[in-house]
Formats: C-alpha cells, structure tokens, sequence
C-alpha cells in the first residue's frame, strides 16, 4: 500500500497484490468463524444429550437426621424443602435438612394439600382441621361432620368435603376459620362427591360426583364459581359436564384457566375460568393405577395387562394441553409416585427409580433398609430418604 500526503491530507492508493492479500485475509476469517460456530454447535448438542441421559450410579449421604419415624410418615416437596407429616404432628426441613419448624398435633389419618405459603391438614373420616403457613404458625379447628377431602388456597382459604347422616356438604373456610359457604349435596340431586380442588386464587372450585341412576353410573364435573361470576348462580354452579359410563375419582387445577380430571379410561382438560368448557379428551386404554399432577403436567402409572410383558407398568406424563410428552415402561412394584419439574420419582419399599422427561431412567437403586418415603427437596440432586430409625439427606452423583 502507498501512502501519498498532499496540502496536509494522506491519501492511501491500494494496488492489486494488496487487493488479493485483503480478500485472502478476509475468506480465512469467515472460514475460522464458520468452523468455531459449527464446533459451539457440536458441543451445545453433546452437552445436551449427556445432561438429557446422565445417567447417576451412587448417592452421597449429606446429612443424616436421627430421629424415629412411624409408618403413617408421609412427605411432600415444598419451598426448597420437605414437609413431613404424621398423626403426631408435622416439620418443614430445608434444603439442607436443617429442621425450620416443628408443630405437634394429634390426628387420626391425616391428609394433607397445600398451595404457595399455606399447608393444611385435617383428620380423614374426623372433624379437625389444621391449617399452618410458611412460617409454621398453626391454626386449629373442628367441623361438624367427618371429613372426606380438603384443599387449601393460596390466601389459605380451605375447601372441605364433609360427609353428613343423609347428605353430604362442601364448606368453605377463610384462615381465620370463618365459615364462607355451604353447599348441602344429596345422591339424588348432585350424586356423591368423589374429589374436589380449589383454583389457587380460591375463587374457583371443582368437584367430581358419580352419579347413580338405576344401574347406569356416569360421573359429573362440576364447576362453581365464589366470585362475580357466580353470584347470580343457584349454589354459584356456573357449569356441569356429564360423562357417561365413567368414574372420576380425582381432579386437580392446573394454575387457574385448567382443569385435568383422571377417570378410567380417559383424561379430559377442562378450560376453567368464567365459562368452562371441554377441550381435549384423551382415551386410555389400560387402568390408572397412580395419578400425580402439579401446575404444568400430569403424570400416570398404568398397568400393562399383557401376562407376556416383562415392563408390569408404564409411566405417562402429558403437558396441561393433554398432549403426550413421555412414555416409560418398567417393572419395579411401587407405593408413591412423585412429579417434580422435569423428573418423576417412583418409590417402593425397597427401590426407587427416577425418570426424566425424555423416558431416561436417571436414577435406578435398591436399598438395604426399607424406605419409608423420599421426596425431593426442590434443590437439584438432592433429596430427603426416610427410614424407620432416622433421615437422610442425599445427592446423587
């Protein structure tokens, strides 16, 4: 390259040879760019594929928790932690499995469902009820009639369903144990209720009833809307969905605009919210024998009726869409199925399995001791094993 400079301005006059080494300069740089993009490429892929199918061989103990544990033990993931809770009582563990809170009760069959910050617990086929927070303050009442199923709210606002001499009830209480609704259900009228769910804003409620006439059974899909909505609404039933032939023994909201009910034989998707409505319905097959639902998908442990077939069970799990996302046979007898974000976790007494989305069984070892439950702790890895003589916090590895 020349370099001329006239009247205090350089003027650069670029020849052909420095025309050629320029184009020669600039078609090694795309070239190095292109080989550099395709190699991010290759090793993006590879490091999805080895995190899609890793595969974990051992568990490391972090943490070991002396404490004796009854067989009515049940646990459940929550806020980075685990609940657990028995007839005795129930504690809230972290991540790392230091205790954060302790309440002490006496309830005879508990079952549990909490919602964001509230837990609560009440005494199957009893009348009391215990309602805790985040922090482990604890709210106790009693109903009037033996309970059959509870949900709670994220403002803690509690759903029940209450069985009653000649008919059935669905009460609904605020955190400071205000009775809000009644609703009396008679066989006749309503049909029986079999399982209910309240939306996370409280406004919303669903029952499942079967319904007998004569020697036809079918179930009922309820919808009742406690806001605007369903003010000017006889019981502030807003809308109903009749299947034939079927029994629905559980629903569950998914966020607040879905509904997914599980019967034998199919999986419907409501639309929820001011008009419900039928979206998808998806026919199965084979029996349920275990359903687990959280706010983005459904998953589904079916048993595999043909003798010949080594695989006893599948594993299903569909987005709140209804579509397909994963399909997973395996063999292992089972007690308690757990849907995490992007895993599900198959227990039994002595073995637990778990699968990721992609049917990649993660995670696959039998135990010396039986188990009495695991749950994850919201922290990847890592989860909570509770034996009969203490618990352990592990990692897998």
């Amino acid at each position: 390259m020349e370099q001329k400079t006239k009247a205090g301005f350089s003027l650069y006059i670029n020849s052909n040879e420095n025309f050629q080494k320029a184009a020669i300069i600039q078609d090694k740089k795309k070239k190095y760019r292109k080989v550099l993009l395709i190699t991010l490429a290759v090793v993006c892929v590879l490091s999805f594929f080895a995190y899609r199918y890793r595969t974990y061989h051992s568990m490391k103990v972090v943490k070991s928790i002396t404490k004796d544990l009854s067989e009515s033990v049940k646990s459940f993931a929550y806020k980075s932690g685990t609940i657990s809770y028995s007839e005795d009582g129930v504690s809230f563990l972290d991540g790392n499995g230091q205790t954060k809170w302790n309440q002490t009760f006496s309830l005879k069959n508990p079952i549990a469902s909490y919602c964001k910050e509230y837990i609560v617990i009440a005494s199957k086929n009893g009348n009391e009820v215990v309602l805790l927070d985040a922090d482990g303050h604890i709210k106790q009442f009693s109903v009037s009639h033996p309970i059959i199923d509870v949900e709670v709210a994220s403002q803690g606002v509690i759903a029940l369903i209450l069985q009653g001499e000649n008919a059935n009830y669905i009460e609904l209480y605020e955190s400071a144990q205000k009775k809000l609704v009644r609703i009396k259900t008679t066989g006749d009228q309503n049909g029986y209720p079999m399982d209910i769910d309240l939306s996370s804003d409280g406004e919303n409620l669903a029952v499942s009833y079967l319904v007998v006439d004569g020697i036809k059974t079918k179930s009922r899909i309820a919808f009742y809307n406690f806001g605007e909505d369903g003010q000017e609404k006889e019981d502030q039933l807003i809308a109903g969905f009749d299947e034939s032939d079927t029994i629905i023994p559980k629903i569950n909201f998914m966020g607040d605009s879905r509904l997914c009910a599980v019967g034998d034989g199919k999986l419907i998707i409501f639309k929820a919210g001011k008009s419900p409505s039928k979206q998808k319905e998806v026919k199965i097959e084979k029996s349920v024998k275990s359903v687990s639902v959280n706010d983005k998908y459904i998953a589904m442990i079916i048993e595999n009726q043909k003798k010949n077939d080594e695989e006893k069970f599948e594993a299903k799990i569909y987005n709140k869409s209804g579509r397909e996302i994963m399909s997973k046979g395996f063999s292992s007898e089972y007690n308690k199925v757990v849907l995490g974000k992007k895993e599900l976790m198959v227990t039994g007494n002595y073995h637990c399995s778990i699968f990721n989305f992609a049917g990649h069984e993660m995670f696959d070892k039998d135990f010396k001791k039986r188990i009495l439950d695991i749950s994850p702790t919201g922290k990847t890895r890592k989860y909570l094993v509770a034996y009969e003589n203490k618990t352990e916090l592990i990692c897998l590895r």
